[in-house]
């Protein structure tokens, strides 16, 4: 009888353990071999700092038939493998505070609970031999230390990260846990650590005892792993072909290696949860192996801070992002695991908290989930919803798709309908007239409001009008602040201001008014 290789099967050396990916070997032969799916894994990247959204935007695509904004580029050729997610978010502020904790918490006042990374890995980590990654780019931003983390525990604290690749590798290849006789004399101790703990539970007052519940709690959950990992069969180790990474000599090199180990983990099934932030939101990095000397978060403030060579700093800056997101997807999908690839096997979500990066909005926050999820999600669409979804509702439904029994998350109990195929209301533009009209030098245009499609034009707006015209409109950052113009992007307005009116060039020369036809109004204040 074929009697196939173990899953967990591990090779060894010098003291150490080092999983195996999955082999053909490991693959289960006739219908009488048991069942072998493939774990399904869940991946997190963080794009810090927001979007340009005149160079991310899709703007007239349908869900089989779209066009890739510009700055997707870098992963066009992924397109088959990705779900694009339009309409997310909602029409408040967005602090970059605010904004780390809702990429993986739903909403910023989702303080109490764990994130869904977390809740994802207690319920599909089995006996993988780290829990979850936590992985950044950056130190942590002590102004504001909330904006370096994107992944909480179950009591809403934010869970440490790690930026050093040498140390992850250590962590996932080199860990006591990964020797036998490591494990055996840890078992041991710990043995000996609940003896001595368990005595003092005569002594105990209330609060020593709930305590020592705790500790007793977390000693089991240790024990539990160190015995999963004892199970696991051993066989030959090569030590060549997992090498220690060495230091890197700069950003670039540094996340590329994170990326790089972030997939080998997940491949060797050493872990089945991660996530990765490109940078802290408010991110202060500076990429001077792009030749930018400027800071991100300075740049990012594109309108106020206008410049021809800023912009074109920060168009580098988030066009490398991009590639770091495909640089992931190629190294996923490089990887044979069972009939298909690790991508194939996973959930990878990208994206940002936050959506317009000067102004901070959080409507139509750039969201992408790539990867099929075995099965969970059907991939090569845009979803464009017909009304603003909570990044809540996303939530909720990976979290179900994963096993988590819940019925809601962060302020959400909605699913978002699309994900696997089945029907959802999909976005329509709502009919109104366009038109324009002068009266006493005050130029009134009805229409929808647009970026300018020269990405250079920061601070120029359009209206297309119904016979083919276009009302300019030029703006001071104290009028975009105010009147929070980016919030009204892509939705029928009314504006009025100063101008001119000359056949075919209209121009408002600086708006005194902005009012929705359909009673959407921006609330906040900016973070």
């Amino acid at each position: 009888m074929y009697n196939p290789l173990n899953r967990r099967t591990f090779l060894k050396g010098a003291g150490a353990l080092m999983p195996l990916p999955f082999l053909n070997l490991m693959e289960a032969k006739g219908a009488s071999e048991p069942n072998n799916k493939p774990p399904i894994r869940f991946v997190s990247l963080f794009k810090p700092n927001g979007i340009h959204p005149p160079s991310w935007n899709i703007n007239d695509g349908k869900e089989h038939s779209f066009q890739l904004a510009p700055l997707m580029k870098p992963f066009a050729k992924h397109k088959n493998d990705l779900i694009i997610l339009d309409n997310m978010g909602d029409w408040g502020f967005s602090g970059h505070h605010d904004s780390s904790r809702r990429f993986l918490c739903g909403d910023h006042r989702n303080t109490k609970s764990a994130s869904i990374d977390q809740l994802i890995a207690e319920k599909i980590g089995g006996n993988t031999a780290v829990k979850s990654l936590e992985l950044t780019t950056e130190g942590l931003f002590t102004n504001k230390p909330t904006c370096s983390y994107i992944s909480y525990d179950k009591s809403g604290q934010a869970i440490p990260r790690q930026s050093d690749p040498q140390i992850v590798f250590d962590q996932l290849f080199r860990s006591p846990a990964s020797n036998p006789t490591k494990r055996r004399e840890m078992t041991s101790l710990l043995d000996r650590v609940t003896d001595d703990a368990k005595s003092l539970l005569r002594t105990a007052g209330k609060e020593d005892r709930q305590v020592l519940d705790e500790y007793f709690t977390a000693v089991r959950e240790t024990e539990v792993r160190l015995e999963g990992l004892e199970k696991k069969k051993i066989g030959k180790f090569d030590f060549n072909s997992f090498q220690r990474p060495q230091s890197a000599a700069n950003i670039d090199e540094l996340v590329n290696t994170m990326l790089d180990l972030q997939a080998l983990a997940l491949w060797t099934d050493s872990t089945r949860v991660s996530s990765f932030m490109l940078g802290n939101d408010n991110s202060r990095m500076i990429f001077d192996f792009l030749g930018v000397s400027e800071q991100h978060h300075y740049l990012s403030h594109f309108y106020r801070n206008f410049s021809a060579p800023n912009l074109s700093n920060l168009m580098k800056i988030n066009y490398w992002h991009m590639e770091k997101f495909n640089y992931l997807l190629d190294k996923m999908k490089s990887y044979r695991d069972h009939n298909g690839s690790l991508l194939d096997h996973s959930i990878v979500h990208f994206g940002a908290g936050m959506a317009h990066s000067d102004n901070h909005t959080s409507k139509r926050i750039p969201t992408i989930l790539a990867g099929k999820g075995g099965g969970l999600l059907k991939t090569g669409r845009y979803l464009r919803y017909a009304e603003n979804q909570s990044i809540s509702n996303l939530h909720l439904t990976l979290l179900q798709k994963f096993g988590v029994e819940v019925d809601s998350y962060g302020l959400s109990n909605s699913k978002l309908k699309g994900l696997s195929g089945e029907a959802y209301e999909t976005y329509k533009e709502r009919s109104f007239t366009r038109w324009v009209k002068e009266e006493k030098g005050i130029i009134t245009a009805q229409g929808r409001l647009r970026f300018s499609d020269d990405i250079n034009e920061t601070r120029t707006f359009y209206i297309d009008l119904s016979d083919g015209r276009s009302v300019k409109i030029d703006t001071t950052f104290k009028e975009f602040h105010d009147l929070n113009l980016a919030y009204h992007i892509g939705t029928g307005v009314v504006v009025s201001g100063p101008g001119s009116l000359q056949n075919q060039l209209i121009n408002i020369k600086k708006v005194k008014s902005i009012k929705s036809l359909f009673g959407k109004q921006a609330g906040g204040t900016p973070g």
